[in-house]
C-alpha cells in the first residue's frame, strides 16, 4: 500500500512529510496517508503536490484520472442477472427517448418482465426511439455451440420463440431486426445512455451470470467498447423482415 513512487519524489525533493504537507496546505497526518497507506489526494492536491515536488501527477499516481472516470461510469454491479429488480427492467422501457438496442441470443427473459413487450416496442417506435434488436441465428453455428457448452438444449427453440413473438413488430418504422451467428462475449441491453451488460462465464447460463451496468458519456470508456462491438456485429447481421423466414425456392434440398 506504501506510496513509493510519492517517497522517492519527496527525497529527490528533498521535502520531509511535515514540509511537504505545509507547501500544499495539508495536515501532515494527511500527506502520512498519501504515503504509508497509499491514498489517492483531492485532485486539487495532486496538482499541489506534483508542483511542490517538481513531477507530474501521473509518476506519483498513476493514470488516477482514467480509473476516477472508469468509477463513475459503472453505476452499479449485480451479482446475477436474476438480481436485478424486474421493475428496473419496466423502467428502462418506459423511460427510454432515443435508442433502445439489445444484442443477445434469445433473452427470453426479457417479454417476462414486462406485460407487453411488442407493444412496449412498437409505442416506443411510434415516439421516435430507434430500436435495434440483435438476436441469434437459431440455425446458426454460433447458438449450436452456446447450446453444447450449456449442456442443455432449447435455445434454438427459445430464438424462435421470442421472434415469433417479436414477428407483429417487423415493418414498424424505426424497429430493426437482426440475426447474427456470432460468438456472444456478453449481452447487451442499451436505453439512451444506460448499458447494462450482462457478461458470460463458459458453461453458465446468462440469468446466473454477473451484471454491470454503465453510464455512458464523453468520458467513458467501457461503454464505447462494448457498443463498438455491437455495431460490428450489426454491420455484419442481415435484417430480418419476416418471421418464420421464407425458404429460398432456388435452393437445394
Amino acid at each position: 500500500m506504501r506510496n513509493q513512487r510519492l517517497v522517492a519524489a519527496m527525497s529527490q525533493a528533498g521535502l520531509s512529510q511535515v514540509r511537504l504537507a505545509a507547501a500544499v496546505g495539508v495536515d501532515p497526518k494527511t500527506v502520512e496517508r498519501w504515503v504509508a497507506q497509499g491514498r489517492t489526494p483531492h485532485p486539487r492536491h495532486r496538482v499541489a503536490v506534483s508542483d511542490a515536488l517538481g513531477c507530474d501527477v501521473a509518476a506519483l499516481w498513476g493514470d488516477v484520472d482514467r480509473a476516477e472516470a472508469a468509477a463513475q461510469e459503472i453505476v452499479g454491479v449485480y451479482p446475477a442477472r436474476r438480481a436485478v429488480p424486474s421493475g428496473t427492467w419496466r423502467a428502462f422501457l418506459a423511460g427510454v427517448e432515443q435508442r433502445f438496442e439489445m444484442h443477445a441470443f434469445a433473452a427470453t427473459f426479457l417479454p417476462d418482465q414486462t406485460l407487453d413487450l411488442t407493444t412496449e416496442i412498437v409505442t416506443m417506435a411510434e415516439r421516435g426511439v430507434r430500436v435495434r434488436l440483435l438476436l441469434g441465428d437459431p440455425d446458426g453455428e454460433a447458438v449450436a455451440v452456446r447450446t453444447r457448452e450449456e449442456g442443455g438444449t432449447g435455445l434454438a427453440g427459445r430464438i424462435a420463440l421470442v421472434l415469433a413473438y417479436l414477428a407483429p413488430a417487423l415493418g414498424t418504422p424505426g424497429v430493426e431486426v437482426r440475426l447474427h451467428d456470432q460468438t456472444l462475449y456478453a449481452t447487451t441491453f442499451r436505453f439512451d445512455d444506460d448499458l447494462l451488460v450482462n457478461t458470460h462465464v463458459w458453461g453458465s447460463p446468462a440469468g446466473a451470470n454477473p451484471l454491470l451496468h454503465l453510464k455512458d458519456g464523453p468520458e467513458a470508456s467501457m461503454a464505447p467498447a462494448y457498443q463498438a462491438g455491437f455495431e460490428r456485429v450489426w454491420n455484419a447481421a442481415p435484417p430480418l423482415t419476416v418471421w418464420p423466414r421464407t425458404e429460398d425456392p432456388d435452393r437445394e434440398s
